[in-house]
This record gives structure tokens, C-alpha cells and sequence, in this order.
């Protein structure tokens, strides 16, 4: 009988621990709080958009806007990843644990789709560094990336080092938005998404949730914005006049730009925009009949058709490709959103 007790307690002994991890885990856990961001920024992400705009949802997630900001790994970049090994002027391309690392220095982002360039970019609280070469990866070549054509000034950095407000549009530029006092931006908020056009969505997701009247929204639709208004909208990024300078000669590298210079644009009242010839939940194509059908619209008629070809080809004669850079290795060409007659010795 002492033998039975003396058992019992010893499993006892080795039962109770076992039972208390289970007893622990089955019982209900409360779920981890929301992130900060969550609360008290009005911005949502894509997400929450798909569930009543599911076309334009799926048509913006495959363009090169929404692909403009990466993660810095093998997974994130998939096939336009770069192989390790020497980048020209800059060292050593190496992987750890998935992630790459330039000499010692860990790269947290890739800034462009991959269409053409794409920008490592290292992060740390309050700046950013631009490597000093960017990689082509349909040529999975290394090339000078814009405004680091100078090596002697950069001899022995990594890259650019961008700090403060800076830092914060250059990056702003490639996401939906940033925390305040951070470079840190959120995987939900990577790539230019709906919010980046239409503003901050929070309150316009909890109106639809009540069933409130469209006057209560609380989103721009641009559904009937004029020329002006998105001319300015899309140069946040893509750049204006207040931007370059009146004598900039980068018409075709900033479009907003060139098109403000036009005098299709300014004898438009208003009407001529970015989005007459560019659909914003698409890529730009390449087929120039629908832009040459944009043109057509207003110059069918007789006293403005053109004398040249009053048909086809506005856009090869009224604007032309050129070189995105004036200076540099960079082979991207661009159409001249500064729409006019160009004679061969102007």
C-alpha cells in the first residue's frame, strides 16, 4: 500500500507540469494588440479597397507602380534578383540568411519595378543610402545610378547617403506612406497604391461600412479633376515646374513637367490631363494608337488637323524619345511630354 501511494505521488509529480502547459494552451489567448499604425493612421493599404473596387484592385497590383518598392532579398525580387558577387565601384554583393549585404553594410529596399533599374537602398532611423550603382536585371548589369555620376566624390562610400525630408520624399515617392519619424515603412504600404492618388481611406472603408452616402465618403475620387489638379497630383512624384526649374530641358524625364509647358495643355481649359492618354490603374503601353486617338479627339478637325499627317504618328513627330539622362550610362529613353512642332535645327 506505502508502495501505491509512493507511486502515485511520484506520477504526480511528473503529470502536474504537463497538465499545466496544456491546461495553459487550450485555454483562450488574447490576441496581440494592433500595431500603433493601425489605430491612428488613416491609411489602410490595398487591402481593404479589393472588396468594392475588385477590377481596379486587380489591374493596379500587376503594374510597375505597385511594384516600385521591394524588399532587398532573393524571395522579395524573385527572377530580377542579382547574383553575388563584385558590383564595379561600390564591393563586395554577398547573401545573409536571404537577405543581400553590400561589403558589411545590410540592404533593407529595392527601389524600382525592375522595368528598367532598380536602386539597392540601406536604411537607418533618420536616413537612407542610394547605392552608387544600380542593377539592370533583363541586362543583369551594374550601371552608375542618376545623380552619383561623379566618382571621385564618392570614392571609398557605398553611395549617397540622403538624410531628413529628403530621405523621406525619396522613399515617399516608391510607398503609400511613411511613419512621421521613420524610414521604416510598412510591407502593406510598399509600391504606389490606391491611397497614394485618392488619399488616406480609413474613414471612407468605416462610412462604406455604415452605409453612408456618397457625399460622406471621405475620399478624393478625381473622377472629374481637371488638368491642373492631377497635373499636380501625379508631379508630387513625377515632378513640376516648382520642381526642375523653368529652364530644365528633362520635359521627357518629367512629364508633368512637359505637359504643363504644352500648349495642347494650357489652351485645353483644364480638360487635357495625365489620364486622358494614361489609364492609372494600368501600365503606360506602348501601342501608340490609343494616344494617337487621344490627339485625334481634338485635332480632327479641319483648322487643327495637322498638314504633316492628320491620321497617325503624332506622337513619333510631336514627342519624340530622348535619352531620360543627359549624363550617365543609363540607356532609358523616354517620350517628350512637351508636345509641340520639333524641327531638326532646333
Amino acid at each position: 500500500m506505502k508502495n501505491l501511494k509512493k507511486l502515485t505521488r511520484l506520477l504526480c509529480a511528473l503529470l502536474l507540469p504537463t497538465l499545466i502547459l496544456l491546461v495553459v494552451a487550450c485555454s483562450p489567448q488574447k490576441s496581440e494588440p494592433p500595431l500603433p499604425s493601425d489605430e491612428t493612421s488613416p491609411f489602410v493599404g490595398n487591402a481593404a479597397c479589393e472588396p468594392c473596387h475588385a477590377a481596379e484592385f486587380t489591374s493596379h497590383q500587376k503594374t510597375h507602380h505597385m511594384a516600385t518598392m521591394q524588399e532587398a532579398t532573393r524571395a522579395g525580387l524573385g527572377a530580377l534578383a542579382p547574383e553575388p558577387g563584385q558590383i564595379p565601384g561600390v564591393g563586395m554583393l554577398t547573401e545573409q540568411q536571404g537577405r543581400f549585404v553590400v561589403n558589411d553594410l545590410p540592404l533593407q529596399l529595392v527601389l524600382g519595378s525592375g522595368k528598367t533599374g532598380m536602386t539597392f537602398i540601406a536604411l537607418s532611423d533618420d536616413s537612407c543610402t542610394e547605392i552608387q550603382t544600380s542593377y539592370f536585371p533583363h541586362e543583369k548589369l551594374w550601371r552608375t545610378t542618376p545623380g552619383q555620376e561623379k566618382p571621385k566624390a564618392m570614392a571609398g562610400q557605398v553611395g549617397r547617403i540622403v538624410i531628413g525630408q529628403e530621405a523621406q520624399r525619396c522613399l515617399g515617392c516608391h510607398a503609400v506612406t511613411l511613419p512621421e519619424n521613420s524610414l521604416q515603412v510598412e510591407r502593406r504600404f510598399f509600391g504606389v497604391g490606391c491611397e497614394s492618388c485618392h488619399g488616406p481611406g480609413r474613414e471612407h472603408v468605416a462610412a462604406m461600412g455604415k452605409g453612408e452616402k456618397p457625399a460622406k465618403l471621405a475620399i478624393e475620387s478625381l473622377k472629374n479633376a481637371g488638368g491642373e489638379q492631377l497635373n499636380t497630383l501625379c508631379g508630387s512624384c513625377h515632378r513640376t515646374q516648382d520642381d526642375v526649374g523653368p529652364l530644365s530641358k528633362s520635359t521627357n524625364r518629367f512629364q508633368p513637367y512637359g505637359l504643363s509647358l504644352s500648349r495642347c495643355f494650357k489652351e485645353s481649359k483644364d480638360k487635357l490631363t495625365c489620364v486622358t492618354c494614361h489609364s492609372p490603374h494600368e501600365d503606360a503601353g506602348t501601342d501608340p494608337k490609343p494616344y494617337e486617338k487621344a490627339c485625334l479627339s481634338c485635332h480632327s478637325a479641319p483648322k487643327k488637323a495637322c498638314p504633316v499627317n492628320p491620321k497617325e504618328k503624332c506622337v513619333g513627330c510631336h514627342m519624340p524619345e530622348r535619352p531620360a539622362f543627359e549624363v550617365g550610362d543609363t540607356p532609358t529613353k523616354m517620350a517628350d511630354h512637351f508636345i509641340k512642332i520639333y524641327r531638326a535645327n532646333r
